[in-house]
This record gives structure tokens, C-alpha cells and sequence, in this order.
């Protein structure tokens, strides 16, 4: 086998699933506001702004702005936490929820669409194969 054959034929069917619009539907839902929105959603509707700078990997300044435009489109709130008034919490509102619970059914309706096409064997090999990746080179 020739790894670096390998390695330049992977490289270029990235470059090229990024056409494939579930492919662009989950990277979309996996960074920015749909993050914040299904992050919020599946830790308790709420969260402190330093654990979301930790977990998409970006600076507090980032978080901050991306906090300021999601709160002015009535997304989320934040306020003081009431176990330390040095911190500040952010909690998704009812139309955070209602928008991430919306994009997240049609993402799982276009993850299904895609699996059903590549059929069970291989759909089960795909998702073995991202899972032995993220086991082995994830920090």
C-alpha cells in the first residue's frame, strides 16, 4: 500500500464532500450558533461563556460576539450565576430551542437519507471507521 497515495486521494474527497450538501449541512450545524444552540440544549439549556470558548476551541472574544449577535436575535440570554456573581451564565430561550430542536430534525433526516443510501453495511462501517478516528487521535 502507498500511504501517501492514500493520504493525497483522502485529501482530495474531503475537499470534495464538502459539495455534498449534508456534508455542509453538519459542518454548519457543528460550529457557530447552531453549536451554542445544541450545546446549551443538551447541558441543561445553559452554560458559562468559558466552557463554550473551551469546547468549539475559539477565543473569548469570539464567544463574546457570537454571544452579543445571538442574544440581540432573541436566542439566548445571559445573566449572573447565582452561585458566583463574578460568572456569568448563558441560557438558551424558547426560540433558541425551538430553532436548534428544528435544524436538528432536518440534520437527522439528511444523516438518514445518507445512511439509507450508503445502505447498512457500509453505513455501519462508516460511522466504525469516524469512531476508530476519534478514539485514536481525539486529545
Amino acid at each position: 500500500m502507498n500511504y501517501k497515495e492514500m493520504a493525497l486521494d483522502l485529501l482530495k474527497t474531503r475537499i470534495d464532500f464538502l459539495h455534498v450538501p449534508v456534508s455542509q449541512k453538519l459542518s454548519n450545524f457543528i460550529k457557530g450558533e447552531y453549536f451554542v444552540l445544541n450545546y446549551l440544549l443538551t447541558h441543561d439549556s445553559q452554560a458559562h461563556p468559558k466552557e463554550l470558548n473551551r469546547e468549539m476551541a475559539v477565543s473569548s472574544a469570539r464567544i463574546a460576539a457570537l454571544l452579543n449577535h445571538m442574544e440581540e436575535k432573541g436566542l439566548v440570554i445571559r445573566h449572573d450565576d447565582a452561585t458566583d456573581n463574578r460568572q456569568v451564565i448563558v441560557s438558551l430561550t424558547e426560540k433558541g430551542n425551538a430553532l436548534i430542536e428544528e435544524k436538528k430534525a432536518e440534520l437527522l433526516q439528511n444523516v438518514i437519507q445518507l445512511l439509507e443510501y450508503l445502505g447498512p453495511e457500509d453505513a455501519q462501517n462508516y460511522i466504525r471507521i469516524q469512531k476508530k478516528i476519534i478514539h485514536g487521535f481525539a486529545k
